[in-house]
């Protein structure tokens, strides 16, 4: 888990209050909706790296997605909110450093186990490098809609079996709304 007791997010009044009325049976997981950053790249599924000249795509098994990581250094336009928002990066002394902007509101778009909702003022920032076959990486995020301050985390992933190849992820919506009937609703 990348937030422990030494990095856990501070929440604002605003974070607290949602958290508080969340209810865990409407998280969108349950409807097939991915994930976003933070919250994706510590997800436990296996991910890879394309580069393309213009670009790098960030492959994730888990829940199917990719994400562009635009090098032209373009700027998102008002036009450009979306779930997983708008990466622009740049390489600079070896390391990919990445920051995603224009995200939608989603309201477990800080993690989907927390009720922690993020708005569209979050913003991510990560920085990938290796080291001998380790990949590593530290992302920070900021929205001051629901957080105090910044919150970090590092991580490490270890290489891919040898030839693997990304397994589809397949949601089944009727399938992902099976833990609901599991769980106590808040409201009646």
């Amino acid at each position: 888990m990348p937030w422990t007791p030494d990095n856990f997010p501070v929440l604002n009044e605003r974070a607290l209050a949602f958290q508080q009325v969340f209810d865990e049976a409407i998280a969108p997981k349950y409807d097939c909706v991915p994930s976003t950053p933070p919250a994706l790249p510590y997800d436990p599924y296996m991910m890879e790296f394309v580069q393309w000249p213009d670009r790098v795509l960030i492959r994730y098994e888990k829940d199917d997605q990719v994400r562009t990581v635009w090098l032209d250094g373009r700027e998102p336009t008002p036009l450009d909110y979306s779930v997983q928002g708008v990466s622009v990066g740049h390489y600079e002394d070896g390391a990919l450093h990445v920051v995603t902007t224009h995200y939608a509101f989603d309201v477990t778009g800080f993690d989907d186990y927390n009720g922690i909702p993020s708005s569209q003022l979050k913003k991510v920032t990560e920085e990938y490098w290796r080291e001998g076959d380790d990949l590593k990486m530290t992302l920070t995020v900021e929205d001051p809609l629901f957080l105090r301050e910044p919150a970090s985390y590092t991580t490490r992933w270890l290489p891919g079996p040898e030839g693997y190849k990304l397994r589809p992820y397949d949601c089944d919506p009727e399938e992902a709304r099976h833990p609901v009937k599991f769980l106590i609703p808040k409201y009646k």
